[in-house]
């Protein structure tokens, strides 16, 4: 695989940290004869030379790299739209956690260097989520969700009912706070604070986690990923879904929340000695000695 044309992607942040990172990488792809692309948000705050704006809804500049640079929240918008393209990804990480954005910016030129000059990488590929508002077995919208997909009643602190069924076998019905529909990405993100577990990437698999319910015996249950999951609302109280944290989508009572794996694919891109336990020994503080 090789690459000639980048694109570098994040939201712009207050101080210079960010912008010095992104200004190096400009350095860097420009010695290695890349052409080199930017958000115009990106060039307009940072004042960047030498670098073409970038098309964010389409592939017609044909990227074949693209580079997010800031924290786990830059990764998960960049990425739903780069997915589409077929544009594998990169994370450098000026945020906080980086479960998705796992090169230090001390070592970015000897990680790219590997990776453009060398060919030395992998490439991890992660199913993103297809989450459908339909009426009458109508799709009325589509959304995609890397990390999760959160359904919740629009008041804050306030329980409803709904039910919910595997590919249209009855599972179960509960009271509660909301339910959170997570892929083995976003296990170690809202999912994990709601007390889900930590799925490998490689596991086919989703996780469904009530959000506080009414009975201690709804639990968080995981299945594959080959299923279709329909969530059907009791009541008359309007409903809302959060896309990974990012996109709010409004549901009527007389309509449902259908999930399925996406055919769209996230190609991640990883130096050689990546490994997906030693992040999380890094995020979660694992492996101390414990006196």
């Amino acid at each position: 695989m090789k690459f000639s044309k980048v694109a570098i992607l994040g939201l712009p942040r207050k101080g210079n940290s960010v912008k010095q990172t992104i200004v190096q990488l400009i350095a860097f792809f420009k010695h290695n004869n890349m052409d080199v692309y930017a958000e115009p948000k990106m060039i307009s705050v940072y004042h960047l030379r030498d670098v073409e704006p970038l098309n964010t809804d389409s592939n017609s500049q044909r990227i074949d790299l693209a580079i997010v640079v800031g924290g786990d929240g830059s990764m998960l918008g960049a990425c739903r739209n780069l997915a589409k393209f077929n544009i594998p990804v990169i994370g450098i990480n000026r945020g906080h956690l980086g479960f998705l954005t796992d090169l230090k910016p001390n070592r970015i030129e000897d990680a790219l260097s590997q990776v453009i000059n060398d060919g030395k990488f992998t490439v991890e590929r992660r199913n993103l989520m297809d989450v459908f508002i339909t009426e009458d077995d109508i799709v009325l919208e589509k959304h995609q969700a890397l990390n999760e997909a959160v359904i919740h009643p629009k008041k804050v602190a306030h329980m409803f009912e709904f039910e919910i069924y595997i590919d249209d076998q009855f599972m179960n019905s509960m009271k509660a706070d909301g339910m959170i529909i997570s892929s083995p990405t976003g296990s170690t993100a809202y999912a994990l604070s709601a007390g889900g577990p930590i799925m490998c990437p490689d596991i086919r698999a989703y996780c469904l986690i009530p959000m506080f319910p009414h009975t201690l015996n709804n639990r968080p249950i995981v299945i594959y990923d080959k299923h279709t999951i329909t969530v059907d609302f009791l009541g008359d109280e309007s409903s809302e879904i959060a896309i990974d944290g990012q996109i709010t989508v409004n549901v009527a009572p007389h309509q449902k929340v259908v999930i399925k794996k996406s055919q769209t694919i996230l190609s991640l891109i990883h130096p050689t000695d990546y490994s997906y336990y030693n992040v999380l020994r890094e995020k979660l503080g694992w492996g101390a000695k414990l006196f």
